[in-house]
């Protein structure tokens, strides 16, 4: 035995495209805002901002709150 691992341990991507680049919901202003946001940032090579917007349109997606609603439970 030579004290090496035999094969390369693959783990597996914990990410999907959706959770990376996710579409905002059609018609919402709130999406549309941070897609536009997110858009610029990639143009302006401002990559950290992009990933956050992001994130936001995935959270904004995931809790469902559109327009009128907050954009996270417990925040007014």
């Amino acid at each position: 035995m030579s004290g090496y691992q035999e094969r390369a341990v693959e783990l597996p991507w914990p990410y999907s495209p959706q959770d990376l680049d996710p579409e905002p919901v059609e018609g919402c202003e709130r999406c549309a805002a941070l897609a536009a946001e997110r858009s610029q940032a990639r143009e302006h090579a401002k990559y950290g901002v992009s990933v956050i917007a992001g994130m936001k349109i995935a959270e904004h997606r995931r809790w469902g709150s559109h327009n009128e609603t907050p954009e996270t439970p417990g925040q007014s």
